[in-house]
């Protein structure tokens, strides 16, 4: 009895293994097919690789199947232009991997969760998606999270409100990590990117053109035809508008308008070259190359050849009449638009669509049929840019307006907590006696409290007598003078004390920091030892919105090994 007992145990373990083994082998199977599929989304096959997912049939997968193969149909998705419409899925694949140790396929499953958010107007969720990818080790995946950076860049470079120097910094701490993986591509997008953001800066112009010069260098190297003309015509446009060197708009308008046309084909950049001409007081040469620019295709388009018009007539035609009604339409046109200074936002979307318009001209090869696709998909184009500027318009306005209101409501317990801060010095001063040093830093810390508090009165004056538009101008004109804490005394007196009072804080933080935080990063932490608001903050530091502040401090507990300022606070600081 013992022998057959002994011997049925065994069966019944070897049939175990046997079965254990077909599992693993199926999910070995599944795991190295997904594993394909991957090198194929990430490595510009996304177009094979669309295919390939949406036949897989997932019912039968694992969990770890189904989230790896949420995250690959969420990026393929997205990068064939195709949008998602609904987060559930990558929702729970970001959970999964969140949890599987897995820190390759968790940043995966967050950038991919960015995407879906951004293609279904969660721009916060996605904003929040791509923070948590770069504050993963670049270990991880540096390409990813160099992609991540690129990708804040452009959602902050959206906003109306204060959030071009945000993206400014993503894009530069993007560049030398695609730099060092050789990654020319997306190298050459940061440069185009941060030039076309440092052409709108008076001190920056020469930087701006440098930058695009180099975008081009690398378009050509990679034979990316597009890039190179977008670069030509944004350094055009900066030419003719910004510098008013005619000569120069003209060099760069010619080489974009050289591209070629089954490629390119874009109305915008004859209108610009025509426009040179003019400028040049060569009328004839303008009226030459806007006879031969495309039909405008665009509400952007349209303007810029009514503006066109309306100088031909003005200085070449003298007829008056016709340039004011050509300057009426053009005027007409961009009130609907109701958001000005879009041409390199617009000039993405465009591209966006102007890939797939040219891959189906590469597929059908009958004419006629080209044609009618070319019309359906330029009205297809219209209509999508133009819900995308309201949509983006009308976002920038609700997210203004949180911003706006979040400020009103912190003013009075900024007014608080300077006044708290105020009792502090005085408490401080009665037990200083004789030292005439803490005495002298004491006065000059209670004088710039006092023009703080001064600072706060103001605004909270204003918020209640102006509108939130006007308000918000009158808060950025107050920032342009630079913050109340502009007198290095007042930093160095407010460090003292703030080690004073809380047993050498900062000079721990230095400590746990590794001596990686500099003087500014110190002085914000010292205005948040004091209890200081966001809004005191603000205007100590001359800040002109809050993602700066909110920025500043990520950085902060960030070099501090901590998830946020405020649990350093907590555990360094229980008095507070």
């Amino acid at each position: 009895m013992i022998h057959v007992k002994n011997i049925t145990i065994l069966l019944a373990a070897a049939t175990a293994f046997t079965l254990l083994m077909v599992g693993c082998h199926h999910d070995s199977a599944t795991m190295l097919e997904l594993s394909r599929i991957d090198s194929m989304v990430y490595h510009q096959q996304e177009r094979e690789a669309l295919p390939l997912l949406q036949q897989m049939n997932t019912e039968q997968f694992s969990k770890e199947e189904r989230a790896y193969h949420a995250v690959l149909l969420s990026m393929a998705l997205y990068k064939n232009y195709i949008p998602c419409t609904s987060d559930s899925a990558i929702n729970e694949a970001v959970s999964y991997f969140k949890h599987s140790g897995d820190d390759l396929k968790y940043l995966k499953a967050l950038v991919a969760q960015g995407c879906v958010n951004e293609d279904m107007g969660n721009l916060e969720k996605a904003v929040d998606s791509y923070h948590q990818a770069e504050g993963l080790p670049l270990t991880t995946d540096s390409s990813m999270i160099a992609y991540a950076k690129v990708r804040l860049g452009t959602l902050y470079q959206s906003q109306v409100i204060g959030t071009t120097t945000i993206a400014l910094q993503k894009y530069q701490e993007a560049l030398p990590l695609f730099k060092a993986l050789g990654d020319k591509h997306f190298e050459q997008v940061c440069l185009s990117s941060i030039g076309g953001i440092y052409r709108n800066i008076d001190e920056k112009h020469d930087s701006a053109v440098s930058y695009l010069d180099e975008a081009i260098k690398l378009a050509q190297e990679e034979g990316d035809q597009y890039s190179v003309f977008a670069n030509r015509y944004i350094l055009s446009e900066y030419y003719l508008v910004r510098e008013k060197n005619y000569q120069l708009s003209k060099k760069y308008g010619l080489q974009a308008i050289s591209a070629n046309p089954a490629i390119i084909d874009h109305p915008r950049a004859h209108y610009r070259l025509a426009s040179s001409y003019l400028f040049l007081g060569q009328p004839d040469s303008a009226v030459y190359y806007l006879d031969r620019a495309p039909v405008a295709r665009s509400a952007m388009d349209s303007i810029v050849y009514y503006e066109l018009l309306s100088d031909l007539e003005h200085r070449y035609r003298k007829n008056e009449e016709k340039s004011k009604n050509y300057i009426q339409l053009a005027h007409g046109i961009a009130d609907s638009l109701t958001i000005n200074s879009l041409n390199h936002r617009l000039l993405e979307v465009e591209k966006k669509y102007d890939v797939q318009l040219a891959e189906l001209n590469w597929v059908k090869n009958d004419s006629k049929l080209r044609g009618t696709l070319l019309l359906a998909a330029l009205m297809a184009l219209a209509l999508l840019t133009l819900v995308f500027l309201v949509w983006r318009y009308r976002n920038q306005l609700k997210m203004r307006q949180n911003e706006i209101e979040m400020l009103k409501a912190d003013l009075n317990t900024s007014l608080e907590s300077l006044e708290q801060m105020q009792k502090r010095l005085d408490s401080r001063e009665q037990n200083l006696q004789a030292d005439d040093v803490k005495k002298a830093q004491n006065d000059e810390l209670r004088t710039i409290i006092n023009q703080q508090i001064d600072a706060v009165h103001q605004l909270m004056s204003w918020s209640y007598q102006y509108d939130s538009d006007k308000f918000a101008a009158k808060f950025r004109e107050m920032m342009t003078l630079g913050g109340m804490g502009d007198d290095s005394n007042y930093w160095s007196n407010l460090q003292a004390l703030v080690n004073d009072l809380h047993d050498n804080v900062l000079i721990k933080a230095q400590e746990v920091a590794g001596g990686t935080l500099n003087d500014s990063e110190l002085n914000m932490l010292a205005l948040y030892c004091c209890g200081f608001s966001r809004t005191v903050v603000m205007v100590t530091m001359g800040y002109k919105n809050v993602g700066t502040v909110y920025n500043k401090k990520l950085q902060i507990a960030k070099k501090l090994h901590v998830a946020d300022l405020d649990e350093f606070l907590r555990s360094t600081m229980p008095q507070q």
